[in-house]
C-alpha cells in the first residue's frame, strides 16, 4: 500500500468515527432507540431507558443494567429446569386430580376401561390364529372374519353416537343403560364365534360356516363399539373444562393399561386352563364387567353433572 492509499484509509476512518459520535439507532415500541458516542476507550451505546453497552477496542462487550448476555441464557435455562422440581409446579395438577376423583362417574368411567380391553386383547392378538389353527379355517377366511368384526365395530360406534345423543336429550342417565347393556350383549356372539366355529371336509358346509361366522362377528363388533362414544361423552359432561384434559389422559391410560395387560392375562389363562378356548371364554367376560360398571353410571351421572 503506497502513502496515498494510507492517507485515503485514514481519512475514511476519521469520517466514520465522527459519524459514530452522533449516531442514533431507531428502536421499536419494545426496544427504545440506541445512541452511540465515541470515547477514547471505545464506543458507548445509550438508549432512552438508561441501558448502556461499552464496546471496547478489543471488540468485547460489557453490559450494564438489565441487558441480557449470552452467558445468562444457560443460567435461565437451568432455573426453568429446577422449577420443574418444585412441588408448587405440580400443585394445580394434584388439585385437579383430587377434584376428578371426587366424582363417582369419573371413577366408574376409568374403571370400566381396564376389564373392557381384555376381550380386545383376544380379538387383536389371538383370534385370527385361533380360527385358522384350532377351528380349521383358512388364513384368508380367518382374516376376513376379523375384518367383519372391525366393520361391525364401526357401525357400533355410529349407533352409540347417534342413539346416545337421542337418549341424552330424553334423560342424561339413559345413555349409560345403552352402553352397559350393549357391552354385555356383545359377549354372546363372541362366545358363539369362539365355541361353535369349525369346518370339515364338506366344502359347502365350510362355506356356510364362514358366512355365519362373519355375520356373528359383525354382531360382536356392533356390541363392542357402542360403549366407547357414550363413555367419552359422559366423561366430558361430568368434568369442568379445566379438568377435561387430565380426565381424558387418565381414561386413555386405563385403556392402554387394559390393552397391554389383556394379552398377558389371556396367555396366563391359557397356561392355567390348558387351552385357548377355555381361556377365551373367561377373557370375554371382561365385557360383562365393563357393562356392569357402565350400568352403575346410571345412578351417579345426574348428580355429578349438577355438581
Amino acid at each position: 500500500i503506497n502513502n496515498d492509499d494510507k492517507d485515503h484509509i485514514d481519512e475514511r476512518q476519521e469520517k466514520s468515527s465522527q459519524h459514530l459520535e452522533a449516531m442514533q439507532i431507531g428502536g421499536t415500541s419494545s426496544n427504545p432507540p440506541i445512541r452511540l458516542r465515541k470515547q477514547n476507550s471505545g464506543i458507548i451505546m445509550n438508549n432512552d431507558s438508561g441501558q448502556s453497552i461499552h464496546i471496547q477496542n478489543s471488540m468485547s462487550l460489557e453490559l450494564t443494567s438489565s441487558v441480557q448476555t449470552g452467558e445468562e441464557r444457560p443460567k435461565r435455562r437451568c432455573e426453568k429446569m429446577f422449577a420443574l422440581l418444585k412441588p408448587s409446579t405440580y400443585k394445580p395438577h394434584i388439585d385437579t386430580m383430587k377434584e376428578l376423583f371426587q366424582s363417582k362417574t369419573v371413577i366408574l368411567t376409568l374403571i370400566q376401561g381396564a376389564p373392557g380391553c381384555v376381550p380386545w386383547g383376544i380379538v387383536n392378538t389371538f383370534l385370527n390364529d385361533y380360527l385358522s389353527e384350532d377351528c380349521g379355517l383358512s388364513v384368508q377366511s380367518a382374516t376376513g372374519i376379523i375384518l367383519f368384526f372391525g366393520l361391525g365395530n364401526f357401525f357400533g360406534m355410529v349407533i352409540g353416537g347417534v342413539c346416545g345423543d337421542y337418549l341424552y336429550k330424553k334423560d342424561s342417565r339413559y345413555p349409560s343403560l345403552l352402553s352397559g347393556s350393549m357391552a354385555i350383549i356383545g359377549c354372546f356372539p363372541l362366545w358363539v364365534l369362539v365355541n361353535t366355529t369349525h369346518v370339515d371336509d364338506d366344502e359347502d358346509f365350510t362355506g356356510w360356516m364362514v358366512i355365519c361366522a362373519g355375520f356373528i362377528s359383525i354382531l360382536a363388533g356392533v356390541g363392542s363399539g357402542v360403549t366407547g362414544p357414550i363413555v367419552k361423552a359422559t366423561l366430558q359432561n361430568v368434568t369442568l373444562p379445566h379438568a377435561r384434559g387430565q380426565a381424558f389422559a387418565l381414561l386413555n391410560t386405563f385403556d392402554d393399561f387394559g390393552r397391554g395387560l389383556g394379552p398377558v392375562f389371556v396367555a396366563f389363562l391359557i397356561i392355567r386352563l390348558g387351552g385357548r378356548q377355555a381361556a377365551f371364554n373367561v377373557g370375554i367376560a371382561g365385557w360383562v364387567l365393563c357393562g356392569l360398571f357402565n350400568l352403575c353410571i346410571f345412578f351417579t351421572v345426574r348428580s355429578d353433572e349438577l355438581a
